[in-house]
Formats: C-alpha cells, sequence, structure tokens
C-alpha cells in the first residue's frame, strides 16, 4: 500500500515537472519570436537609414562635381596615363585626358582587361570621376585628391554608394599636348588609334600562339635583337623565323604576352608596346608602293 502510495506521488511529480518545463518553453518561444521581430524590425530601420545615407552622400558629391571650376585643374592638354589599385590588392590601369570643362578616359582591371568608361571633373587637389558600363549606368565613383597629377588617392564608390574602397594612382606617363582621340599620331600620323591597337592585339596573338611565321611577316629589317645576351642584326624573314625561340626567350615571351595593349606610351620615336625593359617598337613605314603600313621597327628582348 505504501509503495503504490509513492507510485503515485511520483507520479503527480513528473506530471507537474513536465507541466511546468512546457510552459517555461512556450514562454521562451514567444520571447524569442519577440526578439527575432524586434531584430528584424531594427535591421530593416538600419537598411533604411544607410540607403538614405547613401543617397544623400551621392547627392553631395554630384553638387560637389557640378560646382567644379576646370580652369582650376592641375592637369593640362594631353594624355595622363596611371597605375595603381583599388582596395589596395585589385590592379588597375587609367587613361585620362582634360578637356575644356570636362575629364574623360577609361580604366581597366589589369586581370580581365575589360576597359570601363570614365566621365569627370577636377578643381585644385580634388578630382571626381564617374564610370560606366555599356548601357550608361552609372557603376561605380573615384573620390580623389592630390598634391600634383603624380599621384591620386581616395576612395572608390559604387554606383548605388553603398560599397567603398580605397584606391591609389600612379603617373606611369604623359604625352603632353596630344589631341584627344589621336594619342598616337605624334608617331604615326592619322593612322586612328584603334587600328594601332588592333595591331599590337594581332602582335600579341602571333606571340602567344606561337606564329612566327606571321610575326615575322610584321617586321621592319634588318632589325636588332639580341641572342644570347649578344646585339645581333636579322636581316630577313628566314633569320627571323630560325632564331625566334631565342629571340623570345621565355621572360620577354611573358612580357610581352602580359602586355597591355592600349594606353601605350608614344613619342616621335614610336610607340613602345610593352613596359619596362621587355617591349617592341611600332611605326608606320612607307612601302615601295607608296602606301604604308604599321609595323614592328624595335625588339628589346
Amino acid at each position: 500500500m505504501i509503495k503504490n502510495k509513492f507510485i503515485r506521488i511520483l507520479s503527480m511529480v513528473i506530471v507537474i515537472i513536465a507541466l511546468t518545463s512546457y510552459n517555461q518553453l512556450k514562454k521562451a518561444e514567444n520571447t524569442y519570436g519577440t526578439t527575432k521581430e524586434v531584430i528584424n524590425n531594427s535591421l530593416n530601420k538600419d537598411l533604411k537609414v544607410s540607403s538614405k545615407d547613401s543617397d544623400e552622400k551621392l547627392a553631395d558629391l554630384l553638387n560637389k562635381y557640378k560646382n567644379f571650376n576646370m580652369s582650376n585643374s592641375k592637369f593640362e592638354k594631353g594624355y595622363y596615363d596611371y597605375h595603381g589599385t583599388i582596395n589596395n590588392n585589385l590592379l588597375i590601369q587609367m587613361s585620362i585626358y582634360p578637356l575644356p570643362n570636362e575629364i574623360v578616359g577609361s580604366y581597366f582591371y589589369e586581370k580581365h582587361g575589360k576597359e570601363v568608361k570614365l566621365k569627370g571633373k577636377a578643381e585644385g587637389k580634388d578630382i571626381i570621376l564617374y564610370e560606366y558600363d555599356q548601357s550608361g549606368k552609372n557603376t561605380g565613383i573615384f573620390k580623389g585628391t592630390m598634391d600634383t597629377v603624380d599621384k591620386i588617392q581616395g576612395t572608390w564608390i559604387s554606383g548605388n554608394g553603398k560599397i567603398s574602397y580605397p584606391f591609389s594612382l600612379s603617373l606611369k606617363s604623359i604625352l603632353p599636348g596630344s589631341q584627344y582621340g589621336k594619342r598616337y599620331a605624334v608617331a604615326v600620323g592619322e593612322t586612328s588609334d584603334e587600328d594601332v591597337e588592333k595591331f599590337a592585339n594581332k602582335i600579341q596573338g602571333y606571340i602567344i600562339n606561337n606564329n612566327k611565321e606571321k610575326l615575322a611577316e610584321e617586321m621592319s629589317y634588318p632589325i636588332s635583337v639580341k641572342i644570347n645576351g649578344k646585339n645581333t642584326k636579322i636581316q630577313n624573314k628566314a633569320e627571323f623565323i630560325k632564331n625566334y625561340d631565342l629571340i623570345f626567350n621565355p621572360s620577354y615571351k611573358q612580357a610581352m604576352t602580359n602586355a597591355p595593349a592600349k594606353y601605350m606610351f608614344a613619342n616621335y620615336k614610336g610607340i613602345m608596346f610593352g613596359e619596362g625593359q621587355y617591349n617592341m617598337w611600332i611605326n608606320e613605314i612607307a612601302s615601295n608602293n607608296g602606301t604604308s603600313k604599321l609595323m614592328v621597327t624595335a625588339v628589346n628582348n
């Protein structure tokens, strides 16, 4: 009898504990649901504030941009070519040209080479460049400062104003006095910039594919090269093809494979395709029939 009574009491205790646990669980669920709702509302509020702040910042930037006076810009007539980074790790190259009322140009990421159009203004130490995709949509903004044109630093801002990264640009070369749209005219006269860069791309394609026969046809002979460290004059196509592997050693081939075929330096001596110690020079050469064509006139391997 005592045993049965004990069992009944134990059963009642178990039921009471179970009911208490259930009530606490329901209370916790309700609390969690309320907390989750509060958090979501808070996040939504923060997102709205962030979006509003972004819009205000972009509007302030646009107003500043509109008030820039290009007559007080540090840039003079000519092409300004830069290399640098976005976010300290994305390598870019940029070329800009100051027109009377605005700056025009483009830039590309070295990793994939796709060119992005730029329009902007500069006044004193300040410069703002808007970037645009092919449809004309604004995809980003370079907001920078400079003591001289040699160095531009600042912030790249996404088109919606919600993402920003630091950027830094160092001047690589200037083509002073060049007419806009004719950056290579000093070397090749009326030949268009597009045709020059197409030629450089064609040469690069031959190098990548080891098409020595086609490449040999684009050389102006005799042409000086280095073979086993010694200066050598190559007299004709046959000699070029025979010595191709010695001319295009691994270091030289790699450099020319990676060389950008745009924003190339030019002067009265020609157009330099490639950078540093490894490059080629391109010129317009007259043929016997009175026409002229682009050819490689120097190989610095």
